[in-house]
């Protein structure tokens, strides 16, 4: 399952990197994040405990930082083990583009998840790994620039016009929230 998403954030791309790259931030930002430690310059642990449906799970998440490019772009994988939740696994690419005086913040990622979690039902796990991942780029991006703004995806704008609503697209996000955070910092 593919997900992207774009924020504009008032900063300038070297502070956006800084913050992308500083454990404190990070475990602030990620919903769900009990722990985060970093291992090394390219290695972090977590701890990330989130409910998708009706599975609650604590999740034991490995990420690393590939194809590191700073203050640019880098690749982030990981897999988080949730016991008998199931696990989940992917990657996401960031990149960062300076655009005057606001940073342009893309992401692009791919998870998987097996176990209970992939019984869930694949729709559901989509919408709330999206949900999971806008909550936190969201999250790191008015932490930096209360003002930052996401831009629509073409997905988002095509739901909106077929009459999805948000709410529906919140109800079934909430509902697998922890498997993107796994995934992504967490999903």
């Amino acid at each position: 399952m593919d997900i992207t998403g774009e924020y504009r954030i008032a900063a300038t791309r070297e502070q956006v990197w800084q913050a992308l790259n500083d454990p404190q931030v990070l475990e602030q930002v990620i919903p769900g994040c009990k722990s985060l430690n970093k291992i090394s310059d390219t290695e972090i642990q977590a701890e990330i405990e989130n409910r998708i449906g009706p599975v609650k799970a604590t999740f034991k998440t490995q990420l690393e930082l590939t194809n590191l490019n700073p203050p640019s772009s880098y690749t982030l994988v990981g897999e988080g083990k949730g016991g008998v939740a199931g696990f989940g696994r992917g990657s996401a690419d960031v990149s960062l583009e300076q655009d005057g005086d606001v940073t342009v913040l893309r992401y692009k990622a791919d998870f998987k998840v097996g176990g209970k979690l992939a019984q869930v039902g694949s729709r559901l796990v989509l919408g709330a790994t999206r949900k999971i991942a806008d909550d936190f780029f969201s999250s790191f991006s008015t932490r930096l620039d209360p003002g930052a703004e996401k831009v629509e995806t073409k997905e988002e704008a095509a739901s909106r016009e077929a009459g999805m609503g948000n709410k529906a697209l919140w109800l079934a996000a909430a509902a697998v929230a922890a498997a993107v955070l796994l995934v992504l910092w967490l999903l």
